[in-house]
């Protein structure tokens, strides 16, 4: 990760990553001794005439003074501008840098940031600059061990799928960057102290059933296309046993109260907290149906494609079914929209 910006096109976004690269991120690489006197608007004069400069990767600063009260924004607001403000591919290619930037200066994010750091760059088609975040997480501290986070972001991977019909090169991309994902879960820097293997997000039934849909769609795609399949099949097969095993005598319980759906379910989230201010740590309704019909959808490719192979997963597909029919009918939050959500990835129109 570099620790100076890229510059690009975007003259809005080069002026808000100046200004944080110039009052957060580079005072981070000065001794304390040095920061506080660039801090002190006492020390102005003294600084003009003896100024402090650093090199920082080629890049040559002289410092100003700085006054925290009057030239700082906030960190998470101005945070959310540059976000806004990225727009292309090479703008989010600054992620890292900004990332970086923000831990080297001990800028703490909270999940209802990297929440929307992951939604951000997935509703402008730039979930890749995540995935890359995530493979230097030493350096960006985007760990992958919130679920709303890591089902986001396959959640916009699989939009690559459904958004493009199931275009051969998007969803072969998609799998690729799946893949990806699957590998980084299982790193022990994505992995949360003390945490039994069998709880991690490599082993989450929604997470499982969204990387089914991943693999089954581009063994799809592939096999209309006339390209050879029988490894992928044998990877699917695996995918469909762990999957089984995964909800072994769960598809008789009340999916709401099972960990991998309960820190996901919105309304659980609203009926359980107590007034007053809170960190939003699960899926919006839109989100969770989604995830939920990628679950449905994958079950049903791989029926299509290895059939009564699949069938040990009719049950979980059953449950799913319900259980996304009562979170639909007893949502006390506006449901418009959700039809489409479910109709786009399944291919027909809920019966809920």
């Amino acid at each position: 990760v570099s620790a100076v910006f890229a510059e690009t096109d975007n003259a809005e976004m080069n002026k808000i990553l100046a200004a944080i690269q110039e009052t957060i991120i580079l005072p981070a690489y000065l001794p304390e001794k040095q920061r506080k006197l660039v801090f002190d608007p006492k020390k102005k004069t003294y600084l003009e005439q003896n100024p402090i400069i650093i090199e920082v990767e080629g890049l040559e600063h002289k410092f100003s003074s700085i006054d925290r009260f009057r030239d700082i924004e906030n960190s998470k607001s101005i945070l959310s501008k540059a976000l806004a403000s990225m727009r292309t591919r090479e703008d989010w290619a600054n992620l890292g840098t900004l990332l970086a930037g923000y831990k080297k200066a001990g800028i703490r994010l909270k999940p209802n940031h990297w929440g929307k750091i992951v939604r951000m760059a997935g509703q402008s088609g730039n979930i890749l600059a995540v995935i890359e975040c995530a493979k230097q997480a030493e350096k960006t501290g985007l760990v992958l061990t919130n679920p709303e986070t890591v089902v986001r972001i396959l959640s916009y991977i699989n939009d690559k799928i459904t958004h493009s019909h199931w275009d051969e090169a998007e969803t072969k991309q998609a799998q690729k960057w799946a893949d990806q994902v699957l590998d980084l879960l299982q790193r022990k820097e994505h992995a949360v102290e003390g945490q039994p293997t069998r709880e991690r997000l490599h082993f989450s039934r929604v997470v499982r059933g969204m990387t089914l849909f991943t693999r089954a769609s581009a063994i799809k795609v592939k096999r209309d296309a006339g390209e050879p399949v029988v490894l992928d099949i044998v990877l699917l097969r695996d995918e469909i046993q762990l999957l089984a095993s995964l909800w072994k005598d769960a598809t008789d319980a009340n999916l709401e109260e099972l960990p991998d759906f309960a820190k996901l379910n919105p309304t659980l989230e609203r009926n359980a907290s107590p007034r007053g201010v809170k960190i939003p740590k699960a899926l919006n309704g839109s989100a969770y149906v989604q995830a939920l019909a990628q679950n449905i959808k994958g079950i049903e490719l791989a029926r299509e494609i290895v059939g009564g192979e699949a069938q040990v997963l009719a049950p979980v597909e059953a449950a799913l079914a319900n259980h996304l029919r009562h979170f639909v009918q007893t949502s006390k939050s506006s449901t418009k929209g959700w039809n489409e959500v479910y109709e786009k990835i399944v291919g027909e129109a809920p019966k809920w």
